[in-house]
């Protein structure tokens, strides 16, 4: 299997924690229902001047002001960008990006904890300035050529670079040669993050002809067997057309999420392969090697 091309960014001006950019928040808007746990934010950043350039399956780093427990400057927390290379009014100087905000108990002393860098931008208000680095990333990105299929595989937060990916196909570009597949979890069909009634960015794309998307609603969906529904579930059903994309190498696939649904895929395809009498670890190897295989897990 060759390796498949992919274009590499090639940024003037890269920002590190010693020298952030200072990016202004024009919008921070809430994408899940008020009365659902994950509160899930669609936030745009202007760059101008920044001459920060950028491809779609890149991150943005977001760096919280003041210092931690050890008098120490805060981490940067990587974000995938959920817009395309010119932005989402077509401008190229702002920057979207879908951060859930973190909110956890410690299951040790039981006390809260909150996601420095999320809780930070989360609450931050329209007109501040926020620190920003990079953008980062030289491997989640399309393939130059659109010959190939795409498999994209999200679950939450998940969905940001696909969002950048399907607009930039299906906007900018205008079309893709193989065919566009999405998978995507979320809890119910309002928590369906750029996929419900309120905002359906990537629905706008359902009438292109190579482009599908699978939605799985794990607390509004059961199976057969009464089972709630994940992405894996939805995946299984599709092994007809998919399948043979994946033996036969023609195919990127792209997987970003919680990290718990790696493993559910990768119980689906090996299930196929062994009903072929093949092995899925060296399958899935050769995709690895030849950059058909791409995960952003957390």
């Amino acid at each position: 299997m060759d390796l498949i091309e992919k274009l590499i960014p090639d940024s003037p001006i890269v920002y590190r924690p010693s020298e952030p950019f200072m990016a202004t928040l024009l919008e921070n808007r809430r994408l899940t229902p008020v009365d659902s746990v994950d509160d899930i934010r669609h936030l745009v950043l202007d760059i101008s001047g920044s001459n920060i350039t950028y491809l779609e399956g890149q991150s943005l780093g977001v760096l919280a002001p003041g210092l931690d427990a050890r008098e120490k400057r805060h981490r940067v927390r990587l974000y995938s960008i959920a817009s395309s290379r010119s932005g989402d009014d077509g401008q190229s100087d702002k920057i979207t990006l879908c951060i859930k905000r973190v909110v956890y108990q410690d299951e040790t002393t039981g006390a809260e904890v909150r996601g420095v860098a999320s809780n930070y931008i989360c609450d931050a208000a329209v007109g501040d300035l926020v620190p920003v680095t990079g953008p980062t990333g030289r491997r989640f990105l399309l393939p130059t050529s659109d010959d190939v299929n795409l498999v994209m595989i999200a679950v939450g937060t998940g969905i940001a670079p696909f969002r950048s990916f399907i607009n930039y196909i299906f906007n900018e570009r205008g079309s893709w040669g193989g065919c566009v597949r999405l998978f995507y979890g979320a809890k119910t069909g309002l928590e369906s993050i750029y996929m419900n009634n309120e905002n359906n960015d990537i629905g706008q794309y359902y009438t292109q002809n190579t482009f599908q998307a699978f939605q799985a609603l794990s607390r509004q969906e059961t199976n057969a067997a009464g089972e709630r529904v994940y992405v894996q579930h939805k995946i299984a059903q599709q092994k007809e057309k998919l399948w043979p994309m994946v033996k036969e190498g023609n195919l990127v696939l792209y997987l970003c999420g919680l990290k718990s649904m790696e493993e559910g895929v990768d119980q689906v395809f090996a299930g196929w392969a062994s009903e072929d009498g093949l092995v899925w670890a060296q399958i899935k190897d050769q995709l690895k090697s030849s950059g058909r295989w791409n995960v952003e897990v957390y």
